[in-house]
């Protein structure tokens, strides 16, 4: 946490995306939908993150109110952290996918880039609780399987249904999961180099680097049946496909050369 002392008085703070708060992180987004993002409204967050009420504000100086500004610089990048780890949803708890969306499976996976796409394309919002659909799941009863974090399973047939109760959560919630999807896959393009370049070569077409994968994998049977990679762990399937990429890059390469 950060600290800051004025004359006599100590404000604590959060320093990073690892210490805010789903409150925090509410706070905000609304500061980014009302205001539009409007610097001047950073000093509202200081207010809300760290108590800094108006009366000791004025007493500063320009240069050191754009210090304290400074503390909030973390926010302008997108966070890996997942923000909104737990949602309710008509007396039903949902959970989130988890850090840099550690429990997803590809299943949920391809259908939260679909949507993804989908947005991309159109600008159109109503976009947005398919892929809160995608990303989050109703927490199992006791006597249901379950996934990692006690999330159900993923099941597509369910996905019309949440899409319907995501819909009715406010559009600070919608634009926040959309803003913490794209931040963890911001690192995805160095940590799986043979997959992503080709899809950050054009975003509205999620599914060339996919396809080629997925037939590179059925040749080999890596990933079993097509349900059986649906519930897969997204890191261990686009693990696995990145090193056929890889492989098959090479051979070609080798080809190429003679």
């Amino acid at each position: 946490m950060n600290v800051v002392v004025i004359g006599r008085q100590m404000f604590v703070g959060p320093k990073s995306w690892d210490e805010i708060t789903p409150k925090h992180f509410l706070q905000l987004l609304n500061w980014r939908i009302r205001l539009g993002g409007d610097p001047a409204g950073r000093y509202a967050l200081l207010q809300l993150w760290y108590g800094i009420r108006y009366n000791t504000w004025r007493l500063l100086s320009d240069d050191q109110r754009v210090d304290l500004l400074g503390l909030l610089d973390f926010i302008d990048e997108r966070p890996e952290r997942w923000m909104l780890p737990k949602l309710r949803v008509n007396a039903r708890t949902y959970v989130g996918p988890g850090d840099g969306l550690e429990h997803l499976s590809f299943g949920e996976f391809m259908h939260a880039q679909a949507a993804r796409d989908r947005f991309l394309a159109s600008g159109d919002p109503v976009h947005l609780p398919d892929l809160m659909a995608s990303l989050y799941r109703p927490k199992a009863f006791i006597w249901q399987p379950a996934g990692d974090a006690f999330r159900q399973l993923f099941d597509a047939r369910q996905l019309e249904s949440q899409t319907k109760k995501m819909a009715h959560l406010p559009v600070s919630v919608h634009q926040g999961v959309l803003m913490n999807y794209e931040g963890c896959l911001d690192r995805f393009p160095d940590q799986f180099t043979f997959l992503f370049p080709k899809l950050s070569a054009d975003q509205s077409d999620g599914g060339t680097w996919l396809d080629v994968g997925l037939n590179l994998a059925r040749q080999t049977g890596a990933l079993g049946t097509f349900k059986e990679l649906e519930q897969a762990n997204l890191y261990l399937v686009l693990t696995l496909l990145d090193a056929l990429m890889k492989e098959n890059a090479m051979l070609k390469k080798t080809v190429e050369n003679g």
